[in-house]
This record gives structure tokens, sequence and C-alpha cells, in this order.
């Protein structure tokens, strides 16, 4: 019997060569792409391969898609060890440092470059932890001067703008100069990715990629609300007050909701207001509180807004808000008040992001990668900018 099997191969073979190209094709066509492949396939339509490496991973292409815009640099690991005129310590010479030593100039002045890779672009802060006088920072092709005296010291250089990509930042030393870290910091983007986030080896659906396409042009907002009645967190219960804030139910600076508000005296106060949400959804957050600029973090996502000299809602916008706990932080300036915090739920399903999208099929259907391209080259022409 296995002789006969193995004599009966060639003719399987010589069959294979006879079945039309077009049919080979077909089978091809129908099969699903995984998530990583259409996260690829993304970036590459958008044209922001050029913020990869030579050889990506899987955290390259995330850095670019979840809008991460803060990188930290140790400098003794991002400094050009072959060109540089430097060395790195590892004792406390100038003051305590961070990661596993700093980088010390020599008895001349002299350039020290670091050379990184940037996801996205933006206008970022420069921060810098560094000994020695006027230092000569350059970065995106402006200049910066940096006075940090005889210790290690962390300064604002700046602020640049960068292109997403390699980037180069470099310092002039002073004799004796020293480095221990470099900061580029903005704002976040918002992420672009499945509503449960990427999982790059499992198939993707065309409910991922409806929740993909309404978080890159958008489009939450056309999410319906769930029809429950909103979730209202009182800050004067949620939150542990510090010393310096009070409970008040005066009425005369605006209406309240809780059955008492927070107020701060006349020093700035920071309130932490956890809450835990049970499954992922889209929700939309508002605030009321009192005080003409007030600084709110979501879970360390920093958000500044202007608000009025007496109680009054403030819309913190659409928000994706995953399974588990949250944290709210709330920077009360002098004489600043906050009630409540509102969460107004969006229907979140992956049929409900395909009706927003008007993307067709059902949420489980798998994604070719000949869908998945007319899908992309269709998006890149309704999207305008990232934010």
């Amino acid at each position: 019997m296995k002789i006969r099997q193995i004599r009966t191969l060639p003719w399987l073979f010589i069959l294979l060569m006879f079945i039309p190209t077009h049919l080979l094709a077909a089978v091809k066509s129908t099969t699903g792409i995984t998530q990583g492949q259409f996260a690829a396939m993304l970036v590459s339509t958008f044209r922001w391969e050029q913020a990869l490496p030579d050889v990506p991973r899987e955290a390259d292409y995330l850095s670019i898609l979840e809008g991460r815009r803060i990188f930290r640099m140790e400098a003794e690991e991002y400094y050009d060890k072959r060109k540089d005129n430097a060395s790195v310590k590892e004792y406390p010479l100038y003051g305590s440092f961070t990661g596993s030593g700093w980088v010390s100039g020599v008895s001349t002045p002299t350039t020290v470059h670091f050379h990184l890779i940037l996801p996205n672009e933006g206008d970022y802060m420069l921060i810098v932890s560094s000994k020695g006088e006027s230092q000569q920072w350059k970065a995106g092709g402006k200049t910066f001067l940096v006075n940090a005296g005889d210790r290690l010291k962390e300064n604002v250089a700046g602020t640049v703008h960068l292109k997403a990509g390699a980037q180069e930042i470099s310092v002039v030393l002073p004799p004796e100069g020293a480095i221990d870290y470099l900061v580029l910091e903005a704002p976040p983007l918002a992420p672009i990715s499945p509503l449960k986030g990427w999982k790059f080896n499992e198939p993707v659906t065309m409910g991922d990629v409806a929740e993909v396409a309404a978080s890159l042009l958008g489009w939450e907002g056309l999410l319906p609300d769930d029809g429950n009645k909103p979730v209202d967190m009182a800050v004067a219960e949620a939150a542990k007050l510090p010393p310096a804030a009070t409970t008040t139910d005066v009425q005369y600076l605006g209406p309240f909701h809780a059955k008492q508000w927070v107020r701060a005296g006349f020093a700035p106060v920071w309130l932490h207001v956890p809450f835990t949400v049970e499954a992922p959804a889209v929700y939309r957050i508002k605030l009321n509180a009192l005080g003409e600029r007030l600084a709110v973090e979501l879970d360390g996502n920093r958000m500044v807004k202007e608000g009025k000299p007496y109680l009054d809602w403030i819309d913190l916008g659409l928000h994706r808000l995953s399974e588990g706990t949250h944290t709210i932080g709330i920077d009360l300036g002098p004489r600043g008040g906050a009630d409540v915090v509102r969460l107004e739920k969006k229907k979140s399903s992956p049929a409900d992001y395909l009706a927003a999208t008007g993307l067709q099929g059902k949420p489980s259907d798998p994604v070719t990668r000949e869908q998945a391209d007319k899908i992309l080259t269709s998006l890149a022409e309704r999207f305008t900018e990232r934010k």
C-alpha cells in the first residue's frame, strides 16, 4: 500500500500543474490575515514606516499606533560610544543618578551625540538632567542653552518640532560636564487600535477593522448612547481629600449634584478619583467644576481645560476605557472646586462600530488582504490628521 502511494505522488504534481492560476489565486484571496499583518498594512498605507527601524518588531508598530509621545533616554545607553570623546561613570560624583551610570565629558569642551527613532511627530519638550554651565543642546534644527551648575540637575531645555523617524540630539558639554538622561515629551495622540487592543497573532475581523477605522478617523462620536443613566461619582466621597481642601454645600456658586462638593483653599490641591469599568467601552467624561483653568489627568494623560468662576460642566471628551481600574486626577487652583465626575457610556459592540463606520459585513467575518487594502485606501482618502 505504501509503495502505491509513493508511485501516485508524481501524478498529483502533474494535476496541480493543470489547475488554472486564477483558481489558485481565488483560494489565496479568501485567506484571512492577522491583526499584526493588518497593522503593518495600516502603517504602510499612511506612510508612517519611516518611524520604523530596519528590522521592525511588534513593539515598534505599537509605539506608532498607540500614539505614545514620552521617550526617556538614559545617556549611557544612547550616546555614540564609537565617536564621542566621553565615558560612562557609575559612581555619584555629582549627585544621585538614574540608570546604570552617567556620561562624563573631558577636561575640554566636547560634543556628545544621541540617536533615536521617534515613532510619532510632534512638538516635544526636551528635558535634560545634566551638569555644567553653558551647555549647547541641538535638536530639530534648534539650539538651546542650559545652565545646570556643578551638580546633576534636571532642566527644560526648550520645545522643538520633530518629525517621526531617525533623530539626532547633540550637546556641547563644557569641561567636566555630565549627562544623566534626556526626555522628549509631548501630549499623547489618540491610540489607533481595536477596542480591546492589538493582538497581533489573532485573525483580524471586520469588527476589529471597524474599531480601528473609528479610532483613526475620530468617528467614535457617531456611536449611539447606550440609553442608561450616566454614572456620577461624587468627588467629595471618592477622593481622599488633602488638608488644603474642604467640603461644602453652598449654592451661590452654581448647581451641584452630589450632597457636597470639594473646594480648595488659597493653595492649589490635587485630587485623585479612582473608578472601575466592568467591560471595555467608549465613554464621554464630564466634570462639574469651578475654576477658570483646570488640569485633568486620565490614567496619566494630561488635559488642560478652560472653566468658569462657578460650577459648570466641563467636557473632557470621548475616551476608550479598558476593563479594570482607572484614575482621574484633578488639579484645582486656589479657590477652585469639583463636584462630580460623570461617565456617559456609548454603545461599543463590534456591530455598533460597523454601523457607525458604514463598513459592510458581519463583526466576526475574517478580512482578506485584498479587502484590507481596499478599506485602508478608502480610509486614507478620508484621513486629515492625527490628533
